[in-house]
């Protein structure tokens, strides 16, 4: 982009006075330049497809702007006068640049346009984006993709700040400037390993959790404020025994029998390979939302519309192969506002009264 500006920096200085003091276009010297190879005014005008009285009043018009006879004419011929054909040496070279200034802004238009940035929280991001990205490597030619893979507050932030093309976000922000796309709900879950397994049953409720050493993420993630909102409508205040920023964390805290994890299922797909981890139900905790987060203003490129549309179409398999533990969103049905807890409703009852162990179980647990 730079040395397409200084191209255009260095056009705009040689052009200057013509441009800018004498109203004349690149359209003005292109016609000039193409009389001054025909000299012909029936003809030019017929190629620059307008009428010759047009083409006539655009000549005197430049020029009068250039206060200098560009041509002699006659009733049998037209020639260039001296000045004339000095005036088009200096006008090819000028509408030169211009078109070479062109085709390399198009050229870096295309390679933006290629550009795709996406904000999602870590564990999201490994179960969906690595299938995104592989469908848009099919769909473009080289495009270039940057995950920024944070908090989910850090996901609206560099959508605000235009740093990121959409973001998978896991509560409906309120900021007026941003629209939010509800695509799934996930069900909180226990994960327990070793001696904590005799103590965590296959369903368990949030009032059975407050004995355990419970081990989730940090403030800033929304696996603690769904669980600390829930809490909270029972007037009690959620303190986890350890508070940690990566669910591989997690994992290996589990895994050393340090205490359970509370996490959400989307949230331990990433570490569905650990032996020996026991998952059980919470079955009147939290319901998280997940969805597409972009701004309101603005258009989307060609390659984020193409990720936010495989994006849908990940999640569609997720409901599927995870059925019970992931949850869609009813038609027309709005995502919860931020901060709010959603809990499964009436067309839920089903499902929260079947076992883990009757729905779909990943493999190796």
């Amino acid at each position: 982009m730079l040395e397409v500006c200084d191209i255009f920096l260095k056009f705009f200085i040689s052009i200057d006075l013509s441009i800018k003091r004498m109203n004349i276009s690149p359209k003005h010297l292109r016609m000039f330049l193409a009389l001054s190879e025909s000299l012909n005014f029936s003809k030019t005008a017929e190629q620059l497809f307008m009428t010759q009285p047009s083409l006539s009043k655009a000549i005197q018009d430049l020029e009068a702007a250039l206060g200098l006879p560009l041509f002699e004419r006659t009733t049998r011929s037209v020639r260039l006068t001296p000045g004339g054909a000095r005036m088009a040496t200096l006008a090819r070279s000028i509408v030169g640049e211009f078109d070479t200034g062109l085709r390399r802004m198009q050229s870096s238009a295309e390679r933006e346009a290629l550009q795709l940035a996406i904000a999602c929280w870590p564990s999201l991001a490994h179960v969906v984006l690595p299938g995104v990205c592989a469908a848009i490597e099919r769909r473009f030619r080289a495009p270039q993709v940057t995950i920024h893979d944070c908090a989910n507050s850090a996901c609206i932030q560099r959508l605000l700040h235009h740093q990121a093309d959409f973001a998978l976000a896991s509560v409906a922000p309120s900021h007026p400037d941003l629209a939010y796309e509800e695509l799934l709900r996930d069900r909180f879950v226990l994960l327990a390993c070793g001696k904590w397994r005799q103590q965590v049953a296959a369903r368990m409720r949030l009032d059975e959790l407050l004995a355990l050493p419970l081990i989730t993420l940090t403030d800033a993630s929304t696996a603690m404020r769904y669980m600390s909102a829930a809490y909270l409508q029972r007037g009690i205040e959620y303190r986890p025994k350890m508070q940690v920023d990566q669910v591989a964390t997690v994992a290996g805290l589990v895994k050393k029998e340090v205490g359970v994890a509370v996490l959400p299922y989307l949230g331990v797909m990433p570490i569905f390979g650990m032996r020996g981890v026991q998952m059980s139900e919470i079955v009147d905790g939290p319901l998280r939302s997940v969805g597409i987060v972009t701004r309101r203003l603005g258009n989307p490129t060609s390659v984020a519309l193409a990720a936010m549309e495989e994006v849908r179409a990940t999640t569609q398999d997720l409901l599927v192969r995870h059925a019970g533990w992931i949850i869609p969103v009813a038609s027309g049905q709005g995502g919860p506002k931020q901060g709010q807890v959603e809990f499964p409703d009436a067309d839920h009852a089903h499902a929260r009264r079947q076992t883990p162990s009757a729905r779909a179980r990943p493999t190796g647990w």
